[in-house]
C-alpha cells in the first residue's frame, strides 16, 4: 500500500472499471461545459463527479471518495443547482452563442492540451527522480503531538487532523466565501422579482 503509486500503470490503468469511468468522467465533462442551459450542464457535472469518485475507488482511496461525494456531488452541486433555480434564466439571458471561427479556436486548444497530456501519460516524465516511500508525519494540534503512520496517510484521522489543525483558517475562509455566494444569489434574484 505504500508503494502503491509505482504499480499503478499495471494495476489500474487495465481495469476496465477505471477506464470505463475515466472515459464517462472525461466525456461527461466535455458535455457539462457545451450545454447552453445551465441546469442540463449542472447534471453532467454531477455525473462527472459521480464518475471521478468511482475512480477513487478503484485507486484504493475510499474515504477520499466518500468526501468526493458528500462534498462535490452532496453540498456544491445542489448550491449550484439552487443557484440556478433562484436566478431562472430566460434563454435570452443565456447570452449568443460563441462565432464558429471562436468554437474552432477553443476546440484546437483544447486538442493542444489533450496531445500533452496523452503524451506525457504514455511517456512518463522520463528523468524525474522516483516517487519516495511514505514515511511517519507527526501533526501538531493545540498541546498534543499527533504520529501519522505510512499506513494511516490520506485516512480519516490524518485529514481531520490536517484540515483542524494547519488549514482550519482556510477551510472557514472558503466555507465565508460560499455564503456571500449565496447571499449574493438571492440579492440578485429579489432584484428580478
Amino acid at each position: 500500500m505504500i508503494h502503491r503509486l509505482k504499480g499503478i500503470g499495471q494495476d489500474v490503468l487495465s481495469d476496465p472499471v477505471f477506464a470505463a469511468c475515466a472515459a464517462v468522467a472525461i466525456g461527461a465533462a466535455l458535455l457539462m461545459v457545451t450545454r447552453r442551459n445551465p441546469v442540463y450542464a449542472a447534471l453532467w457535472l454531477m455525473q462527472c463527479f459521480l464518475a471521478v469518485a468511482v475512480v477513487f475507488l478503484k485507486l484504493h482511496a475510499p474515504f477520499l471518495a466518500a468526501i468526493h461525494v458528500l462534498v462535490y456531488t452532496g453540498a456544491i452541486l445542489v448550491l449550484f443547482l439552487f443557484v440556478i433555480m433562484l436566478l431562472s434564466l430566460q434563454p435570452h439571458e443565456l447570452g449568443a452563442e460563441h462565432s464558429r471561427a471562436a468554437r474552432a479556436l477553443g476546440a484546437l486548444v483544447c486538442a493542444g492540451f489533450l496531445a500533452v497530456l496523452g503524451a506525457a501519460a504514455l511517456h512518463g516524465t522520463r528523468g524525474a527522480a522516483p516517487l519516495e516511500p511514505l514515511r511517519d508525519v507527526a501533526v501538531e494540534s493545540g498541546s498534543k503531538t499527533l504520529v501519522i503512520t505510512a499506513e494511516q496517510w490520506g485516512g480519516v484521522e490524518h485529514v481531520g487532523a490536517e484540515l483542524f489543525s494547519r488549514f482550519v483558517v482556510p477551510f472557514e475562509v472558503v466555507s465565508i466565501l460560499i455564503l456571500v455566494a449565496i447571499l449574493g444569489a438571492v440579492v440578485l434574484a429579489k432584484r428580478k422579482l
